[in-house]
């Protein structure tokens, strides 16, 4: 192997470790950007989470305490009640008051 051939090999194997090393470096930089961002995500669906529970928990024991529910404010219940059981993955702690809610006389609104 003539002197030229030699650094054209060296220069081609310094590629080759810079390149792999970038490589890595960039795999790493996105898979820690993922990772942030799915943290970020989890946090934020735990506080959309607790402050729709809070808001459901809340509305059920002002109608069940009035006696009764408009058409309209049963509905939009239902659907946060939906979101926050199977959306959010929310626990069955509302499911009582849920249920109580649904038997209640409802007025149109």
């Amino acid at each position: 192997i003539n002197q030229n051939n030699k650094r054209v090999m060296q220069m081609e194997i310094l590629i080759a470790v810079l390149s792999s090393s970038a490589l890595a470096s960039l795999i790493s930089g996105i898979f820690s950007l993922v990772t942030a961002r799915s943290k970020k995500n989890n946090n934020l669906e735990a506080g959309v989470r607790i402050l729709l529970y809070d808001r459901i928990k809340h509305l059920c024991n002002k109608y069940i305490e009035q006696g009764w529910i408009s058409t309209d404010a049963y509905e939009d219940l239902l659907r946060m009640h939906e979101v926050y059981h199977t959306s959010l993955k929310g626990n069955g702690f509302l499911d009582d008051k849920m249920s109580r809610v649904k038997q209640l006389p409802q007025h149109q609104s």
